[in-house]
């Protein structure tokens, strides 16, 4: 028997081994409680201000051009974007932009868009294209732009070999005989940017004579001007008008060759008038000069003809019609809102009609007129959440 009064142990049997539990944290559920006023904040003022607000207003304006990228017929479009949605748009992006898209026709895709000033009145507009370039003249002066992705190589005062340009589009223009941009300095002096260059050199001779008093350092009023008529030029020769048939209300069209003429199709319209088109790939001029005004009937280098005519007889609603000279068959009907078309012929006799959509009292919106006579609708100027091209 063991003693353990002097030794002061005591043995017992041993226990079951005890489990130590962490203690629970609670710095997560804290954190999130600061967080949630946090984020109620921010989607407040960057979400709900985005649903509350409506799209910035876009305004098409005059002075379009084409180019071919990577195949494909692409329109150059100026335009004007006012206004922000929502507050991060109104934090990273400017109030006023002028802006360019270039839109593949064959989809009505916007291939790029990018800005071109911070403005508010400001014009551009598309003097040429070469291969891989495109020349867009301001208010601030040239802008020269990459095709593919629309990136700025070159603008205004940092062009090389055109140390005092002239801050007006009207000091710029083409020279189709010279493939190449003329640009006037701030002495009177000339120069040219061979297509796809980005550099200038003093203009030759030949240019200077062809030029001379043709650029100007006064700002245009940069204005469009809508022609349209009862008449106008097809292709193949002779015209193509609306005219009356017998005492019934509303006008048909007739085809006019030599001394007889041939009604295209059955069909009547009412209040209508055919746009009329510069020559196809010519740049839409800001204003119709005297004894320049275009005589094309739209649609007519694709053997269409567009008419512009109220709905019906009892209607002072709009819509565009696409007539097939060939057959006479309406190939598509387009609504429009009120006021008047003014049309814009591709090289690849693509038509544009720029006309005030169904609905819409802001400005002209953009219909495209295919090769196959659809009529569609492009959007130009969209934009995601970011304030970036849609």
């Amino acid at each position: 028997m063991n003693d353990t009064s002097q030794s002061g142990y005591v043995w017992a049997p041993p226990g079951p081994y005890e489990v130590r539990r962490k203690p629970r944290r609670r710095g997560g559920h804290a954190r999130l409680l600061v967080l949630a006023p946090v984020a109620m904040v921010v989607f407040m003022l960057f979400g709900v201000s985005y649903l509350a607000s409506s799209d910035p207003a876009v305004t098409l304006q005059p002075g379009a051009g084409f180019a071919t990228v990577s195949g494909k017929e692409v329109a150059l479009l100026p335009y004007h974007r006012s206004g922000t949605r929502g507050m991060f748009q109104m934090i990273t992006q400017d109030m006023f932009q002028v802006r360019l898209s270039a839109t593949e026709l064959d989809t009505g895709r916007a291939l790029w868009d990018v800005p071109l000033a911070g403005e508010l009145s400001w014009q551009a507009r598309v003097l040429a294209s070469g291969t891989w370039n495109t020349y867009v003249v301001t208010d601030g002066g040239l802008v020269i732009l990459d095709l593919t992705s629309g990136a700025v190589l070159a603008r205004d005062h940092g062009i090389q070999g055109l140390p005092r340009a002239v801050t007006s589009r009207a000091a710029y223009g083409y020279d189709a005989s010279a493939k190449a941009i003329v640009a006037m300095d701030a002495d009177g002096g000339l120069h040219t940017i061979a297509l796809d260059a980005i550099t200038a050199i003093p203009a030759s001779p030949q240019v200077v004579a062809a030029w001379a008093g043709k650029l100007s350092a006064k700002r245009p009023i940069g204005t469009a001007t809508s022609s349209s008529a009862t008449e106008g030029v097809v292709s193949g020769g002779g015209t193509v008008l609306l005219q009356p048939r017998g005492n019934a209300p509303g006008l048909g069209l007739v085809r006019r060759s030599g001394g007889g003429g041939t009604p295209v199709g059955d069909t009547v319209f009412h209040e209508a008038q055919i746009p009329l088109t510069p020559p196809p790939g010519e740049a839409e001029p800001e204003d119709f000069p005297a004894g320049r005004r275009s005589t094309i009937a739209a649609g007519a280098p694709a053997g269409l003809v567009v008419v512009h005519h109220n709905r019906d007889v009892n209607s002072k609603e709009r819509a565009l019609s696409v007539v097939s000279l060939r057959t006479g068959e309406v190939t598509a009907t387009l609504p429009t809102g009120t006021g008047s078309a003014r049309a814009l012929t591709s090289p690849g006799n693509r038509t544009l009609i720029y006309v005030r959509a169904p609905g819409d009292t802001a400005g002209e919106g953009l219909a495209l007129i295919g090769l196959d006579g659809r009529a569609t609708w492009v959007e130009v100027g969209s934009v995601d959440y970011f304030g970036n091209p849609g």
